[in-house]
């Protein structure tokens, strides 16, 4: 088997140059939010906590005035914040705050006016839970806001029975985002994902294969998702045992992937891949329970890596299997049933090992041929031809 992914070298994750950076975290509650600490420790940062207590809104205040005088000369300092808090920072924040430079606000209980300019310096982000509040178009703010649909109030707090993990782990990264590119302090995944790759494609030993990703994933419920044929597993050790018994083993000899492109974000990297390889062995992870057919298969596959404090928390890997079962033969796209064949159907609307060679090298001759056959394309290919276009 081979691979052509770029091999990384470089600093260790989170290679700052000086200390951790500084985060409070804010809420009216005097309970500090366990798990949203953790998530910001793991990330880098030197999370605490302050409680808001409406009753004592003047100490707090002050309290919020004076968090710079902890900070060294040339750091800064962010402050994530939950409803009530998120009013008062944000009230407060009106007025350049001194070494704040980003302020994330979840819910909100009154939100700034939509025009209202904060400090230049200062990067501000506001949350918002759809079903509770009303809000000005994103648009229409120039401060960043975001509004989630389909969620009440609490929706990113574990704790709450709101808690929605989906829309609480998209805020989480655009907060992330936000703060990393206000402190000014870059991240490099690459390397993380760049190991995980290395165990999975180039280590046939099965067993050292599987130990070796494992050492790159979180310990906190890591999982592998493969959408088409929804194999993987959930946790450290049933991720071993999958990737033991059913990745490694089905890498056949001559399985190849290719990269064609990495897209690097504050906490996720995605792969575009070309996958090829002979069915010359059973396959578990593409074709499970698939007898070898000796057919030559050509993938265009998807692999969307979440990384949390350098570790791997999940991976999800899409690819089309309709083209696959068409590869190996499972699939005819000529076979149409006999209701949508009188109904006009030529072909199923799937296409075979032509789609991967187009994601390399695309061409115009090769689109369109499924228009063309049921001549949704008539009339336009001719209008082209009287412009001589």
């Amino acid at each position: 088997m081979s691979s052509t992914a770029p091999s990384q070298t470089g600093p260790g994750f989170l290679a700052f140059n000086s200390r951790a950076p500084r985060i409070w975290l804010t809420a009216p509650s005097v309970h500090a939010p366990e798990r949203a600490l953790v998530y910001w420790r793991d990330e880098g940062y030197d999370a605490s906590y302050l409680p808001y207590d409406p009753n004592d809104h003047a100490n707090y205040v002050r309290t919020l005035k004076t968090l710079h005088e902890q900070l060294k000369l040339g750091e800064t300092y962010a402050v994530i914040c939950y409803g009530t808090a998120a009013t008062a920072v944000l009230k407060l924040a009106m007025k350049p705050m001194a070494k704040c430079s980003a302020i994330v606000a979840f819910y909100p209980s009154i939100l700034p006016s939509p025009k209202f300019k904060f400090p230049s310096l200062l990067r501000v982000q506001v949350h918002v839970a759809g079903l509770s509040q009303v809000s000005p178009p994103s648009e229409m703010c120039d401060w960043k806001l975001y509004r989630y649909e389909r969620c009440s109030l609490g929706f990113a707090d574990p704790s709450a029975k709101a808690y929605s993990e989906v829309e609480a782990n998209l805020a989480n990264t655009r907060a992330l985002t936000s703060v990393r590119s206000a402190m000014k302090k870059e991240v490099d995944l690459e390397p993380v994902v760049q190991a995980a790759w290395n165990a999975k494609y180039e280590d046939e030993v099965p067993e050292r294969a599987s130990m070796a990703v494992v050492r790159c994933t979180s310990q906190n419920s890591p999982h592998l998702t493969i959408m088409p044929t929804l194999e993987g597993g959930v946790g450290r050790r049933k991720l071993e045992e999958f990737y033991r018994e059913f990745f490694v083993p089905s890498l056949v000899e001559d399985f190849e992937i290719r990269l064609v492109s990495r897209t690097i974000g504050v906490d996720r990297v995605v792969d575009e891949m070309v996958v090829s390889f002979t069915h010359s062995d059973e396959v578990d992870w593409i074709l499970p329970g698939v007898a070898p057919t000796d057919k030559f298969v050509e993938i265009a596959m998807v692999s969307i890596v979440a990384v949390r404090g350098g570790k791997l928390v999940s991976e999800h890997m899409y690819w089309d299997q309709a083209s696959v079962l068409v590869q190996v033969g499972l699939l005819d796209p000529k076979v149409v049933p006999k209701k949508w064949k009188n109904e006009g159907l030529k072909r199923l609307p799937v296409v075979g090992a032509e789609a991967t060679r187009q994601l390399v090298e695309p061409r115009q001759e090769r689109y369109n041929s499924l228009l063309r056959e049921h001549g949704l394309l008539d009339g336009l290919e001719d209008a082209g031809n009287i412009n001589g276009k």
